[in-house]
């Protein structure tokens, strides 16, 4: 096993969903799994390294098992905070080609996670950098670990300042994935596939009650605002519009918001170039959008093109 224990279990590497508490080996106290099964089959290779770590001087190993039971308490900790690891997932997929190293921050009177910020930094600046210095040794390690593979894996820094940090290589949900790649060419094109993956990945990630009643919601605004006239129950005609609904809808599914520039605007040329996030629909005009900027004010938005500002820092054109 590498020398940092991984977000992950130590048999299939999944990571754990959100609430979802490791099981530690009875034995060592060390190996982390998602259930009986993996731990069952883990024991012939890890039975070694437990018997070795049973050998250990007792005061060695009280406070390795301390530390690792911390590092467990603090990763579930942010495995609480809505939308977090959706967010790091998509900022690490977007930029995997650049070796990014995900660093998401706190400090340790956030009490319920609003206050963390997750930033990307490639290898270009992180191998060079003089504020990496200390932890750039170990960035490299994990990035050239012959098993790393970048279209399964990412590094990640989680701490909660001052002290506390853990240094990972975790494992790419799927579903999550697949979402992000759906949202982009939605964003991006106008395709029936498209449209029908949304579809299919809304009634993946949601219990079955839930994802009818979405995709309901769907069909109803494709025929009374999109014009769409595709049979009852069927995936509607693709429209830029429509598409760009489905991909915020996506989003905040997973809990992430739309990070959006206003670029293009001819009637209120004051709000181009600004910044915000879209909240949701406005109650009174199904049509449009309500976006809240960074100085906390608010406006009221005909959705034509939007992606997510996450997505490869595309940009992101709105009509009032």
């Amino acid at each position: 096993m590498p020398d940092d224990v991984k977000l992950a279990c130590w048999k299939c590497l999944t990571s754990p969903a959100p609430g979802i508490k490791f099981r530690l080996c009875g034995g060592c106290g060390m190996a982390a799994y998602c259930g009986k099964e993996c731990a069952k089959a883990d024991w012939p290779e890890h039975k070694l390294e437990c018997q070795e770590q049973r050998q250990m001087a007792g005061g060695a190993k009280d406070a390795l098992k301390k530390s690792h039971r911390n590092y467990l308490s603090m990763s579930d900790w942010f495995a609480q905070v809505p939308g977090l690891f959706a967010e790091i997932e998509h900022l690490a997929w977007n930029h995997r080609a650049e070796s990014p190293f995900i660093q998401a921050k706190t400090s340790k009177c956030d009490v319920d996670g609003s206050r963390t910020r997750v930033t990307m930094t490639p290898r270009s600046i992180w191998e060079t950098d003089p504020r990496f210095s200390s932890c750039r040794k170990d960035i490299a390690q994990s990035f050239d670990e012959a098993a790393f593979r970048p279209d399964k894996m990412y590094v990640c820094e989680l701490s909660k300042t001052p002290g506390q940090k853990i240094h990972s290589t975790m494992m790419f949900t799927e579903q999550e994935i697949r979402g992000a790649v759906i949202v982009e060419a939605l964003t991006s094109r106008v395709k029936a596939q498209d449209l029908a993956d949304a579809f299919a990945w809304f009634e993946s990630m949601l219990p079955e009650q839930d994802a009818h009643k979405k995709l309901q919601f769907i069909r109803q605004r494709a025929r009374s605002l999109h014009g769409c006239t595709a049979p009852q129950g069927s995936v509607p005609v693709p429209t830029r519009a429509l598409n760009t609904e489905v991909a915020y809808m996506m989003m905040d599914t997973v809990d992430i918001a739309f990070v959006i520039r206003l670029t293009g605007l001819f009637s209120a040329t004051h709000l181009n170039d600004r910044e915000g996030v879209i909240c949701g629909g406005d109650p009174a005009d199904t049509e449009r959008w309500t976006a809240r900027f960074d100085d906390g004010n608010c406006a009221l938005l005909l959705s034509y093109v939007f992606k997510s500002r996450q997505s490869q820092g595309t940009v992101v054109h709105f009509q009032v």
